[in-house]
């Protein structure tokens, strides 16, 4: 499959100031395979080292030298490493911590060498208050599940994905690629973007085992929590994991989730740090401030809760595979903010906020702050809905353009932008052309 990060690890390949590469994201998101069909696109030669099936190289980061280790690799491996052919991937790395501290030195002593890092995990080794990271010697880059538009180009829909570019409001979706799109959008809710889900639906076009397959990710991710939680923290774990696709869009209160405990806070405000470490779960913090930077009217104690993915959403809800395509308010608050984050720049941490009014119960589904301007973003599931908070937003906070993601065509009503579900992606330059004063 082909994945919008290549561009990424493109540009990376050929910037002069350029670091070793660490790969973030959950397990199955595709790390492994999306480096190493980069490594054999763009390299003479790739070598991957997986540091957890083939620990002998373990050994062979005993010393932070890199000259040193290179040789020790290439003994070991028998393989010549030629800096500028050759890409150096070291999989699994949070297997050998002393491979993780001697990255900084490869940038420092041998820059002109290729390396890219990743590992399941990886983000607890990160976190450890006993290692020390080599902060500013290295880069990262996440990777989230398939978005809608990598999805239809698994599905082989690259000219219908390349359409997508050029629309907008005088140029929209003809009705009959609008309906089109919209019956791809109800199968991606199903199928969701993890890989291996994704892989099937081609292979079979059966939703049913796109179904069991999901049940066997979802599984995975359960049995890891005895690879970073100790015991005593596993049904708060659990519990999170399990209700949480039924709470996207619903405010989240930890006596809600569990209220048998005595200090559920302190137990369940853990645990969700835990699954957001294993980029099982996404907060979007409430905020009030209605201009740049949102972080400055943050209220951390209300937050929403978004999943991976769509389809394990669907999957841990029990909709009928069968009958696929309900597009509930959640699921669609869900797809818009797994977009989001999905096609955001991947070099950077995306943060999403929603506006939660101090006073009066006000509150818009997500904030997009472009170039010193606030847009409220409000999701809904089918064409109609009432749009009473983004008005309040617009009209406290003097915001040009509120914008609707919904099932509608594209259009725009007064100072409304409506964006159909299936551009969510396209947000940004869609608000921007349709603020601008020549719109």
């Amino acid at each position: 499959m082909k994945r919008d990060i290549q561009k990424t690890l493109l540009k990376w390949k050929n910037h002069p100031m350029r670091m070793p590469l660490i790969v973030r994201g959950a397990r199955q998101v595709g790390k492994t395979y999306i480096i190493e069909a980069f490594g054999n696109a763009e390299f003479k030669q790739l070598l991957t080292i997986n540091l957890e099936t083939s620990s002998k190289y373990k050994a062979c980061f005993e010393s932070l030298d890199p000259k040193i280790i290179i040789r020790e690799i290439e003994l070991v491996s028998n393989k010549k490493i030629i800096p500028g052919e050759t890409l150096l991937f070291l999989d699994e790395i949070q297997q050998a911590p002393k491979a993780l501290q001697a990255l900084r030195y490869f940038k420092e002593k041998m820059p002109e060498l290729h390396v890219i890092a990743a590992g399941s995990l990886l983000e607890f080794a990160i976190q450890d208050e006993e290692f020390s990271f080599p902060v500013g010697r290295v880069q990262f880059v996440r990777l989230y599940p398939l978005s809608f538009e990598e999805f239809l180009d698994a599905l082989g829909e690259n000219n219908l994905r390349q359409e997508l570019d050029t629309f907008d409001l005088e140029h929209p979706p003809s009705s009959a690629l609008h309906q089109h799109l919209i019956d791809r959008m109800r199968e991606y809710f199903v199928v969701g973007g993890m890989p291996a889900a994704v892989q099937t639906f081609i292979k079979l076009y059966s939703f049913l085992e796109v179904k069991y397959i999901q049940k066997a990710i979802w599984d995975t991710y359960e049995n890891d929590f005895g690879k970073y939680a100790p015991k005593a923290i596993h049904r708060h774990l659990r519990k999170i994991f399990h209700e949480t696709p039924r709470l996207i869009g619903d405010h989240i209160k930890y006596s809600q989730i569990d209220p048998e405990l005595p200090n559920p806070q302190r137990e369940m405000k853990r645990a969700i740090e835990l699954l957001k470490l294993a980029g099982l779960l996404h907060p979007v913090f409430a905020t009030s401030a209605g201009d740049v930077p949102l972080m400055a009217g943050v209220n951390e104690s209300i937050f929403k809760l978004l999943c991976l993915d769509i389809g394990l959403v669907e999957q841990a809800v029990d909709l009928d595979p069968q009958n696929p395509g309900m597009m509930t308010g959640p699921l669609a608050e869900q797809f818009v903010g797994q977009e989001l984050l999905a096609t955001g720049d991947a070099l950077l941490e995306t943060q999403l906020f929603f506006w939660n009014r101090e006073k009066g119960t006000a509150e818009v589904d997500y904030l997009i702050a472009h170039k010193g301007t606030v847009f409220p973003i409000e999701v809904k599931a089918g064409k109609g809905g009432k749009l009473k908070s983004l008005h309040v937003f617009m009209q406290e906070k003097k915001s040009p353009l509120g914008i609707k993601i919904s099932t509608q065509p594209l259009h725009l009503e007064k100072n409304i932008l409506s964006i159909p579900l299936y551009l969510a992606s396209h947000t940004v330059q869609l608000m921007t052309k349709a603020a601008s004063p020549s719109s």
